[in-house]
Formats: structure tokens, sequence, C-alpha cells
């Protein structure tokens, strides 16, 4: 069973069920709401023990019900904690959201400065069979990076806006996977154009999530795009971290870039399409099942 370290955000997440996006200056009633898991590095844990991995977590949360709310849930998805800090006398990172009826979300999270673990330590030797990092917690990530690239083992980064400070982690990784906003934050956009060039900058393997649309990755000799799976989306919280669990997971397999972007857009895929109350995440068998339904084509391009 590949084993996997994830480092970065852990935060609740408070989401409430609108109707559409609250106007400036009104109150609004929201349809339902319920407390989850946030954060990406928790969430990507989460779908990496859901798809057969063996997930660990570094990071940092409160010493308060959040917190406690949080190592629960790690528990029950079989996810090692114990490269997480509790950080006395603050508070766990928080999001409220807002889901609205086609799935669309709003974040507004509060992380405050101190859920920075300063002590944090890998054993001598590394143990994991890939990495996953995010921008969140820079120092941290670029530890794990080094000692990843070390061994020769995949080293991914959540390329989320803002992205300047996680210069080091970015030119560090082997796999950068920005959000279009991250890469927008690095680039100026988030076409092809911005991804070659991010490329160009970092000289390592670069993709950036676009939602519905297709996956664009750049290997340094060409862009390629990699078509998703038509689906109904209802909840899109947290696909992303799903879709970087499961690309991470499908690499420390042995899977090429290609196929485990294929693999990735299959997870998210179905994510997307289960209700916000539903914190089922998908399993390998749905997402080999998805696979195996249909097949998409790739399409290159050279830059």
């Amino acid at each position: 069973m590949p084993r996997i370290i994830c480092a970065g955000l852990i935060a609740a997440d408070l989401v409430f069920d609108v109707a559409e996006f609250p106007v400036k200056g009104t109150k609004n009633r929201a349809t339902g709401s319920h407390m989850t898991t946030g954060g990406g590095a928790l969430n990507a844990a989460s779908t990496i023990a859901s798809l057969g991995g063996d997930a660990s977590l570094a990071g940092a949360i409160g010493d308060d019900a959040s917190g406690a709310f949080l190592r629960k849930k790690m528990a029950d998805r079989r996810i090692d904690d114990q490269f997480v800090s509790t950080i006395p006398r603050i508070p766990t990172s928080r999001s409220a959201n807002m889901l609205t009826p086609d799935g669309d979300r709003t974040i507004i999270n509060h992380r405050d400065s101190a859920l920075i673990p300063c002590d944090f330590a890998l054993p001598p030797e590394f143990q994991f069979d890939a990495a996953l990092v995010d921008t969140r917690w820079s120092e941290g990530a670029a530890l794990i990076v080094k000692a990843a690239r070390r061994i020769g083992k995949p080293a991914v980064v959540d390329a989320e806006a803002p992205v300047a400070h996680a210069a080091q982690v970015l030119a560090l990784a082997s796999h950068v996977v920005f959000s279009e906003q991250g890469l927008a934050d690095y680039c100026g956009g988030s076409d092809a154009a911005a991804l070659t060039l991010a490329q160009k900058r970092l000289g390592n393997w670069c993709a950036v999530t676009r939602g519905p649309l297709p996956v664009l990755c750049h290997d340094g000799r060409c862009l390629t795009e990699v078509p998703t799976y038509p689906t109904t989306a209802v909840n899109t919280l947290g696909a992303g971290d799903v879709w970087h669990g499961a690309f991470a997971l499908a690499l420390s397999k042995g899977c090429s870039e290609n196929e485990a972007v294929h693999w990735a857009n299959a997870a998210a895929s179905l994510k997307v399409s289960r209700p916000i109350h539903d914190e089922t995440l998908p399993t390998a068998a749905e997402v080999d099942a998805l696979l195996g339904s249909g097949s998409t084509q790739s399409r290159e391009g050279s830059q």
C-alpha cells in the first residue's frame, strides 16, 4: 500500500446551503448547514485513504473543540496524525463556505499565523512513496519536498494563491499543479500561455486544473489537454483537494503523468456529483469503473 504524506492547511468547515450568493449588507437564511473537514492537506489525505492509500498528515490545529472534531475525523478515516501539532491557546483554522444549488462555492478562511509549526521534523529517512504539499506552509513544504526528491520520490505541490512566498517549494517540486487562481497569481493568467510561462520558469512538470474544463499539462516539451468526465456538479467544495490526492496516489503507484491526471479527473468527477451532506469519498473501485465506462483522448500541441 503506497504511503503518502500530505502537508499544509487543516481546517474545520462550516458549510451553508444558500439559494444564491448574498448581496452585500443583507441578511440571508440558509436552507441547511453542517460542520465538516476542510483544508487542502486534510481533504487530500482523506481522499488517499478512501482510495486505498496509506495517508499521513502534517500541519497544525488548535487546542479547541474544532481541533478535537478534526482529530476524531482523522482517526475515523485511518489517517496517521503523528505529524499534526496541537497549538495551545490558538483557535483551529476555520472556514465559512457558501454553497449554491449549482454546486459552486465561495470560501472565507481564517488561520492564525501561530498555526504554522516551527518545530516540525521528519524522521531521518524519508518513509513515504510520495509527498503532497500546499503553499500554506512553505517552510514545512520545502523540508518535505527536499526529502522526497532526495530519494527520487514524487513531490507534488498544490499551488493555490498566494504562491509568491512559496517560490522555493515550486522550484524544488517534481510536479506543480496550479488552480486557476494560483496560476493567475504566479503568471498573470490561467490559460495555456500562462502555464507555458510557469513551466519555463520552474523547469518541472506543471498543470492547471480548471473545473469542468480540460486539465492543461506541460512537461517541458509539449502542452497536453486532458479532458474531464461529464457530470452534474452539486458540490464543488474540496474537489481540487480530491484531485490532488488522487493524482499523488497514482504517481506513487508508478503511473505516468497522463494516466495520473485521468485518474484524478475521474475521482474529482465522482466527488462533485455527491451532495454536500454525503461525506463519502471516491473509492479506487469507483474510479476504475468510471475510467472503464468510456475513453477520453488527450490533445497535444507543441509549445
